[in-house]
């Protein structure tokens, strides 16, 4: 049987060439609810010899700048240019990157734009036109901006942009939040050439065949297995070295036995000591702190993480229908669960109930991962080490022909890559070649190992008709009709169609998923499946008995050399025909 788990090199298996969705549809809510605004290219300002804008999503009230531009001088150059449109930008300079140097330099955090003149207050701020005024000010060629005003550094202003708005990378059917499954519940919302053009041909009734009653990708499902055996601490210290650990930067987890988590809430109560899934708080606090500052400086509908665990189940306490995104961490550490046992799920949450990530939450997220690793590596610590990061969401760029200036979120994944740590991101399901951030840096500059940017196969091994298939989509795996865990402590509103009270029968009730399991499909799993895939895939070198101790790709072996050795060792080994 051919293996179910394919990596090949950009450009193979492509869609057609300039298939592109057309604008995404996001309903009022979301945007209200995130503060968020969609750029559309026939209304938006434009700036002479800067890229023409294509659709894309971002937050109103922020922008994204390099370390260095947060500076006092630096930030008053640009503050006194947006005084003209009535902006200014405030600093969160309590912020202190855990990064510093030249690699600070290319790392982005955001700023709030508040009126000019009026600390905190609520008015009319827009990120892309404060964005349009500074690129006017610099000119392509950087000669003087506007008169009366300095010019401003090209260069400078090339490093500043939107803060996008991430999106999770499963199928969903919530209507509350993206309308109905026929409109935006499939792939023809995620992909189909109906709503977004280009793609493979698809027809709304072959892309309703990946919901389950019309209603959502996600079913409960009853699974007759028990959970994988799992090697020790002290076993997996003899094997390995130590046990390997995947971060899951996604909506946190919820209660179910498989992943050793029996309550949610702010105490983790009955989760073990060396579980499947663990958390790192001091992480999870410097999120919320974070957005506590940005809060405080003017960004007053930020949505904030106030910590690890999966909540709320609903976005609607009146309506009680579960979210879309609910359960999809927990989701997907079950699917590492299933591959490699062994391996710990470190969950850190940055994704709302409803999909949405903010950049600057994931750019803190990554940058303090990295600092991890760093540290790990520098004291020849195996307990602080990571050996991948999995990444089931992504955005469409304004511009591809800046993103390489604009993206801190590039630079960061380059330092984790160049560390030896698998990061593996969802190509998305809208059934298009146009390039979907961060999968489709893959392939982009070299690094030490790359970037793994995954399509989704059908159980059957051919790929799902939602899944991106760009030149940059350099890896492929299962990513339909998934089973994994669920949290067992939700259960919406819809209910069974039909009820016989007396005789306690009922037909399909496609919310209780009290069983613990679900099938759902999307990109989103085909990532965590590959990340998952690669560190098993690691660990096979070292099941021999008894293991040798000098063993180069043993994973106490903490630095960035030997970090690499292993990636690369386990790439050749998917790589090679079975």
């Amino acid at each position: 049987m051919a293996s179910k788990f394919i990596i090949v090199q950009p450009g193979d298996g492509e869609l057609a060439e300039g298939s592109a969705p057309r604008r995404r549809s996001f309903v009022e809510a979301t945007l209200d609810r995130h503060d968020a605004s969609v750029l559309d290219p026939h209304v938006a300002h434009t700036v002479s010899d800067w890229p023409s804008p294509m659709p894309s999503v971002y937050r109103k009230r922020t922008l994204l700048l390099p370390h260095d531009l947060h500076e006092e001088s630096a930030l008053s150059a640009l503050n006194e240019v947006l005084a003209e449109a009535g902006m200014r930008m405030a600093s969160l300079r309590s912020h202190t990157s855990v990064v510093s140097g030249e690699a600070a330099r290319k790392l982005q955090r955001p700023v709030v734009l508040v009126p000019a003149g009026q600390p905190g207050a609520d008015g009319e701020v827009d990120a892309w036109q404060a964005l349009a005024t500074l690129r006017k000010a610099a000119g392509q060629s950087g000669s003087a901006g506007s008169a009366g005003k300095p010019a401003l550094d090209v260069e400078d202003v090339r490093r500043i942009s939107l803060e996008h708005l991430l999106v999770g990378a499963a199928i969903t059917g919530a209507p509350e939040v993206y309308g109905s499954p026929e409109i935006h519940g499939g792939p023809e919302i995620h992909g189909g050439p109906e709503i977004h053009g280009g793609g493979p041909a698809t027809s709304p009734a072959v892309a309703r065949s990946y919901l389950y009653g019309g209603r959502d990708s996600r079913t409960p499902v009853d699974l007759f297995v028990d959970a994988p055996a799992r090697k020790s601490l002290a076993e997996c210290a003899h094997q390995y070295g130590r046990r390997p650990v995947i971060a899951v930067p996604d909506t946190g987890i919820r209660a179910n036995p498989w992943l050793g988590v029996t309550t949610t809430g702010e105490d983790p109560g009955g989760m073990p000591a060396d579980g499947p899934v663990r958390f790192d708080q001091d992480i999870q606090d410097a999120i919320y702190a974070y957005e506590n500052q940005a809060v405080d400086a003017g960004d007053l509908q930020h949505e904030l993480i106030s910590g690890p665990w999966d909540e709320p189940v609903t976005l609607d306490k009146l309506v009680g229908e579960v979210a879309p995104y609910a359960g999809h961490g927990t989701f997907i550490s079950g699917i590492i669960r299933q591959i490699v046992p062994d391996a710990t799920v470190l969950s850190i949450r940055v994704m709302h109930s409803d999909g949405i990530i903010y950049e600057g939450d994931l750019l803190l997220a990554l940058e303090l991962l990295a600092a991890r690793v760093a540290e790990a590596q520098k004291d020849g610590d195996p307990s602080r080490m990571i050996d991948a990061i999995s990444m089931s969401f992504g955005y469409f760029n304004e511009s591809a022909a800046d993103v390489s200036y604009t993206s801190g979120l590039r630079h960061i994944i380059d330092m984790l890559l160049d560390a030896g740590v698998v990061v593996t991101a969802a190509a998305g399901n809208f059934a298009t070649s146009r390039e979907y951030y961060p999968a489709a840096f893959a392939g982009k500059e070299p690094t030490a190992i790359p970037l793994m940017s995954v399509g989704a196969l059908n159980p059957n091994g051919s790929r799902a008709i939602f899944s991106n298939g760009g030149r940059w989509v350099t890896a492929w795996a299962p990513g339909a009709a998934v089973i994994s865990t669920y949290p067992v402590d939700v259960n919406g509103a819809i209910q069974p169609d039909l009820r016989v009270a007396h005789e306690s029968r009922e037909s399909f009730d496609f919310d209780d998923f009290r069983s613990g399991f679900a099938a759902w499909s999307g990109t989103s799993f085909a990532a965590p499946t590959m990340a998952a895939k690669l560190v098993r895939t690691m660990l096979e070198p070292l099941q021999g008995s008894p293991p040798d101790d000098q063993h180069s790709l043993r994973l106490d072996r903490t630095g960035a050399q030997d970090a690499v050795r292993r990636v690369q060792h386990a790439i050749r080994r998917l790589q090679a025909p079975e």
